[in-house]
Order: structure tokens, then sequence, then C-alpha cells
């Protein structure tokens, strides 16, 4: 029997991130001067610029307070019986309700947590958005890898099934091994339709979101693996807290309606409409000059709004609580999930690099008659799917870093 001289190169060949490489995010990600144009351009943040400006202004406006200048205006007939006499007045009045009670500074308070809001309202925007972009990356990235990885399945089908037409003709395989061969090429030529459409529908995607990013590229192979910060879990989730935008914003909402809810219950103490008038009485005969004023008199429906807004004060309150343990608890997970996908990582690629073994020693077993065509095809099924588990799990680990790092500012911090 003729020695079947299949190059067991094809077998190993690796993709373009071999396992003996470590990577950095640097080389997985693009910079922060790249991807900010794209982001700043969207039409979701355009769209928190422009609620961020909205509430600016409606920040002006409690700080100026709502009380406005009102001229009131009475022209009225005046009899006299007797005499048969009618004189035309008029009644010119200036006025306006007045601040009390400590009210201007409260409002001043407020507008200020309010233009707060704004700029942490913006700065989440951004946050979410960066996370999304991480998210739409890295998944144009595994489309990349399961691309990648059915070609060069697709190429040793290839090899597979020439070797296998030759040999028959030779005679020195069965029809039955031919068919084989045959079917797995056309397996191999499936699969890469398939995977190459996700691939155009993930970049496509990627394109049409973020237009003017750069091309999506491997992680050159002299990096190192990204892999914990330095710093403990305990500190590290500290820091995760004191910066996350999304929890920052619900207690700058905490403090704003507590402030608000001082605002209500003082207005139980109503402001008085202070007011100057001039009359013109008789035709003018008599000229009368005054001061007015104005008090309302409170009632239960403000009670009820100062009830009420301290009630909304203490649910947001303890919605805070609430946010710390859930964040709290989705960071542990994450950085505990990094830990364990570091270690799986390395079995994974031990055992990607055993499969692969197996797979040139099935292939020299077939060469010699020790091996079915079926037990050949298994093998280098299995040499394959391991290199593309082992590349999935390292697009996870570089996903999951970025997170952590997005999350503590030192990855695309685009903050005003």
């Amino acid at each position: 029997m003729k020695s079947f001289r299949w190059p067991i190169a094809f077998l190993v060949l690796p993709f373009f991130m071999p396992y003996s490489s470590a990577q950095t995010l640097d080389a997985w990600l693009p910079t922060s001067a790249q991807m900010a144009p794209a982001l700043q351009a969207s039409p979701l943040i355009q769209s928190a610029r422009s609620k961020m400006e909205s509430q600016l202004q409606r920040a002006r406006g409690i700080e100026a307070g709502s009380g406005e200048w009102a001229v009131r205006l009475n022209q009225q007939q005046r009899r006299v019986r007797d005499q048969q006499e009618r004189f035309a007045e008029t009644i010119v009045a200036v006025e306006r309700p007045v601040r009390l009670w400590g009210k201007a500074g409260m409002d001043g308070r407020i507008s200020e947590q309010d233009r707060e809001l704004a700029r942490l309202r913006l700065a989440d925007a951004l946050h979410e958005a960066s996370r999304q972009l991480l998210i739409h990356w890295f998944a144009a990235l595994r489309a990349r890898a399961d691309s990648d990885s059915a070609e060069i399945e697709l190429h040793l089908a290839r090899e597979l099934d020439r070797q296998a037409r030759v040999r028959l003709r030779q005679g020195e395989i069965s029809q039955l091994d031919a068919r084989l061969a045959e079917a797995e090429l056309q397996r191999s030529e499936a699969a890469v339709l398939m995977v190459q459409a996700e691939r155009l529908r993930s970049f496509t995607q990627l394109q049409r979101l973020y237009p003017g990013l750069p091309d999506l590229r491997w992680p050159i192979s002299g990096a190192q693996l990204p892999g914990l910060p330095g710093e403990s879990m305990e500190t590290a989730l500290q820091d995760f807290l004191n910066r996350n935008h999304e929890l920052n914003l619900v207690r700058a909402e905490a403090r704003r309606q507590q402030q608000l809810a001082e605002r209500i219950e003082r207005d139980r103490l109503p402001d008085p409409s202070l007011g100057i008038f001039t009359a013109r009485e008789r035709a003018g005969g008599e000229q009368l000059a005054g001061v007015s004023l104005a008090i309302p008199l409170a009632g239960v429906y403000r009670e009820s709004q100062a009830r009420a807004a301290l009630a909304d004060s203490e649910a947001l309150a303890q919605r805070v609580l609430q946010l710390e343990r859930e964040l709290s608890a989705q960071f542990e997970a994450r950085w505990l999930l990094l830990i364990e996908q570091q270690q799986a990582l390395i079995a994974l690629r031990s055992a990607s690099a055993t499969q692969r073994i197996a797979a040139e020693k099935s292939l020299i077993a077939y060469s010699m008659g020790e091996h079915s065509m079926t037990e050949l095809i298994h093998n280098r099924r299995l040499a394959n799917e391991r290199q593309l588990a082992a590349q999935r799990l390292l697009i996870e680990v570089a996903h999951n870093r970025a997170q952590i790092e997005l999350d503590a500012h030192r990855l695309w911090d685009l903050d005003d």
C-alpha cells in the first residue's frame, strides 16, 4: 500500500492567534481616538445632548422661580343717583408673588442638582453606548473566528476529498471511504456558507451603527493575555460603585427628590403676592395709591403633595440600596467568571493541543490502514472544534476584561 501523503500542516493550521501567545486589550480594540468620533456622532448621543440642554434650561427656570409680574387693569363707571352724575374710574395695579421662608435658596439647590443630573445622564448615555459598541465589536470578532475556522475546515475537507479520489482510482481505498470524504466536503461547504452569512451580518451591523471605525484586527502574537487588574476585588468593586454612572445617576435623583420633598413641605407656608396700585376715581376728582397683599390659605392639597413627595424620596433611597446590591453582585460574578474562564482557557488549549496530536496520529494510522475514514474525519473535526472553542473562550475573556476596564473608566473614558 502506498503511503497517504496528506499535508499534516493543514491539520494544525492555527488561527490568527496562536495559543502560545497572550493578548492585551490594546491589541483587541480600537483606541479612544478611533471610536470617539463614531460614538459622539451617533443619533443616540446627539439625542442625549439635546436632553441635557433641555434639563439645563429647566434648571434655569427653577432657579428663577415661577412667579411673574402681573398687571391688573380695572375700568368702571360710577353713578350718583341724587345728582344724576356718572364718572369714569380706572384702577391699575402691578403685583407678583414673593418667595419667602428660604424657598429661593432651596430652588437654587434643586436647580444645581438638576444640572448635575443632566451631566450624569449624558455621561451614562456615553457609557451605555460604549458598552453596546463592545458587544457589537466582540460579536463581530466571534463571527470572524467562526468563519475562519469553517474555512480552514473546508480547506482540509477539499484536500481530503482530492486525496480520496486519487486513492480510489488507484484502488487503495473503498468506494465508501471516497463517499465519506465527499460528504465531509459537502458538510464543510454548507457550514462555510452559514458562518459567512453571520459574519456579513455582524460586520454590516457594526459598520452601520458605528461608521468610521477601523477594520477588525486580530491581536499581535506577542501580546499578553487579558488578565485581572492588579488590585483586589474589594478595591475594584468599591471603585466600580463609586464610578458607576447608573448608580450615581440614581443617587443624584434620590438627593434631588429629597430636596424636592423639603421644598414641597415648605410650600405649606404659602407665598404672599405683593403689589402696588393707583386708582383714578370720580373722573379724576380723586386719586388713590396703595399697596396690596394676597395670601393663599393652605389646605389639604398642599399637605398631600408634601407627603407624596416624601414617600417618593424614600422609594428612591431604597432603590439606591437595591441597585448597589445588584451591581455588586454583577461585578463579583464577572470578576469570578473571568478567573474561571482563564483557568478553563488553559485547560481547553491543552485539550486542543492533545486533540491536534491525536488528529495527526489518526492520519498516520489511516495511511497505514489502521483507522477508517470515519475515524479520521471524526478526529480531525474534533481537533478543529477544540481549537475554535479555545478561540471563542479567549474572545470571551477579552470581552469580560474589557468590560471591567470600561466600568473602571480606564478604557474609552469619554466623560465630558
